[in-house]
């Protein structure tokens, strides 16, 4: 099921040290059917690498038993789906041509692409997922449901007989084993003068914003952009532009090209910033790993006080983060009765680890009197889900655990 490494998947050096050990953790996106179903924890260590500083997790987890079914539903997000369309405009604006051929990355169900079929574009989505392949093809994305890999490339350049514009791969590139492959993969379907889109969680958001919950198996790198910029670069790829995205709790688009650019003065101060700070070094990192301890004791402390009160507490955003952070802090179905989500493709299922029914929002709605104390774990979509929130009802508190520090709000 899944290997250690003993040394930096990156640039192949020995020299690679602990940062934290986060327990043994169920496989975050392994939703159980019941309770009683049987589930595999495995160690969550996180790793630094002294040469190429890149974290990254130990563990490697067999990507066919992590993706061939997947939970996540792009469409589901209202924040995803407003900035499927900025994304898009913003693509659109560096591409130089009249009508591009387009290839998505891990598609899901494909609300990134549909912007630019709007448009008229060819689009293409690669997807492992046969559930969410499905979902594609009802949003009429054409998809090949596979891995995308070099033997995908070939026949991708096989069936279309041409080469692509434009290359996107949103929240992927990180969470890949063979990041070579991959890589090697994408520069042999990209045109000479086409673009390479890599979004990925921001390491420096989750260094600042102590978001720990973002730590989990599939989630293998933990990129800055001078840490992608240097692989990238290895790779024969040039980092010449990068632009914030909402995703995540914090997450950037990074634009690479076959061949050297300009580099916009935007990158520049990223890349500029992250020296300031020094975010690139293990020192951070360690200080981030004591950060972490005492962030589960206080809110734990928290959590503690409410139930001394006999209050019944609710959880909302059966996600992957999620499963992190209530594995790591031991919080299950004594202490949280529910888990809401708006999911349809996880409602009546139950968490990993912390064994929590998941409900939908409307069955959330006909519960509403019996609690008056919400725990936030999706918070990265913390004011669309508030919105939904006030729209059934709901009065009371809001716990949210991310970013930084413990916040607690009442509606």
């Amino acid at each position: 099921m899944y290997k250690k490494i003993n040394r930096c998947r990156i640039c192949k050096s020995k020299k690679i040290t602990q940062i934290i050990n986060l327990g043994k953790q169920p496989l975050a996106n392994r939703l159980k059917n019941k309770l009683t179903s049987k589930e595999i924890k495995i160690s969550l260590h996180l790793y630094f690498c002294k040469n190429c500083k890149t974290a990254q997790i130990k563990e490697t987890v067999n990507p066919k038993i992590l993706f061939k079914k997947y939970f996540w539903q792009t469409s589901t997000s209202t924040t995803a789906k407003k900035f499927s369309k900025i994304f898009c405009s913003k693509m659109i604006s560096f591409l130089n041509y009249s009508n591009p051929f387009i290839i998505e990355i891990a598609s899901n169900d494909g609300t990134f692409l549909v912007p630019f079929k709007k448009k008229g574009y060819e689009v293409l989505g690669v997807d492992p997922a046969e559930n969410l392949a499905i979902q594609s093809l009802k949003n009429k994305i054409p998809i090949l449901n596979d891995f995308f890999n070099k033997k995908t490339a070939k026949k991708i350049i096989k069936l279309k007989k041409k080469t692509a514009d434009l290359v996107f791969a949103r929240n992927v590139i990180a969470h890949v084993k063979n990041i070579h492959e991959i890589t090697d993969a994408v520069y042999s379907v990209l045109s000479n003068k086409g673009i390479f889109a890599v979004e990925f969680h921001y390491a420096k958001e989750i260094l600042e914003g102590l978001q720990y919950d973002s730590i989990y198996h599939e989630h293998l790198f933990y990129f800055n952009l001078e840490t992608i910029k240097n692989f990238f670069f290895k790779k024969n790829f040039y980092l010449y532009h990068a632009f914030r995205s909402p995703i995540s709790g914090g997450a950037m688009v990074a634009l690479f090209s076959k061949t050297p650019l300009d580099i916009s003065d935007d990158l520049k101060n990223f890349l500029s910033d992250e020296r300031k700070y020094n975010i690139n070094s293990l020192n951070i990192w360690k200080k981030f790993a004591k950060k972490i301890k005492l962030h589960r004791t206080i809110f734990l402390q928290n959590i503690k006080k409410f139930l001394d009160k006999k209050n019944k507490i609710v959880a909302y955003g059966a996600s992957a983060r999620s499963s992190t952070f209530l594995n790591y802090c031991g919080l299950n179905n004594k202490i949280i009765s529910y888990i809401v989500d708006k999911n349809p493709l996880k409602i009546h299922k139950y968490t990993p680890g912390s064994n929590l029914k998941i409900i939908s929002l409307k069955e959330f709605k006909s519960r509403l009197l019996k609690f008056n104390i919400l725990l936030l774990l999706a918070w990265n979509f913390k004011d669309e889900i508030i919105k939904d929130l006030k729209s059934i009802g709901f009065r009371g508190i809001i716990l949210c655990p991310f970013p930084k520090k413990i916040n607690m709000k009442k509606i």
